[in-house]
């Protein structure tokens, strides 16, 4: 049987001045993200994809799964049970951005532009910096998800609850109740 997430081994029990294990593990998640983009660009219809972050979280009666969608609205997020056991919640971000802008980086042959002292690029005559811009660090997350979650026990589809407030995607799945042994008499 397939496991409910993922693990990620993390230490939360680390002492206050004493960092633990998560920030190593969310650099190697950083990490493959970004090869995973870089794979991703040689291709001109690549669809530019993130991992949203999840908590989840096993009650007495229910599964609470909490998810990071900053700047996602509702009306762009799907979730679905793809068999008994398994949800899928897929959807995707938008943000204007253009892959490959010359504006991130340092453009044109050098002999065109000039520095200035504040650092700005100009060329002359061209006032398109202006409307432009260039971007010196781009981190925000966009595009499309898609996270799967497979429950370890049979959970009640239709009882299943979501919510979402300041970016947080709030999913209550309960458990299915365990049904009683029944004896079946002979006829």
């Amino acid at each position: 049987m397939s496991a409910l997430w993922h693990p990620h081994l993390t230490h939360t029990g680390s002492s206050a001045g004493t960092p633990g294990f998560s920030s190593l593990f969310r650099m190697l998640d950083d990490f493959d993200r970004y090869t995973s983009q870089l794979s991703n660009t040689g291709t001109s219809t690549s669809v530019s994809t993130f991992t949203p972050r999840f908590d989840v979280a096993e009650h007495e009666k229910e599964y609470v799964l909490q998810g990071e969608l900053p700047g996602v609205p509702p009306s762009n997020v799907e979730i679905e049970f793809t068999d008994d056991q398994t949800l899928v919640v897929r959807g995707r971000s938008e943000r204007k951005h253009t892959e490959g802008d010359p504006a991130l980086l340092e453009s044109g042959s050098g002999a065109e532009q000039k520095k200035t002292e504040g650092g700005a690029d100009k060329k002359k005559g061209d006032e398109s910096s202006k409307t432009k811009p260039r971007y010196w660090l781009s981190e925000r997350s966009y595009g499309e998800f898609s996270r799967v979650f497979t429950f370890p026990n049979p959970v009640d589809q239709d009882k299943v609850q979501a919510k979402f407030k300041d970016g947080v995607l709030d999913i209550t799945v309960p458990k299915a109740e365990k049904k009683s042994a029944r004896r079946i008499t002979i006829q």
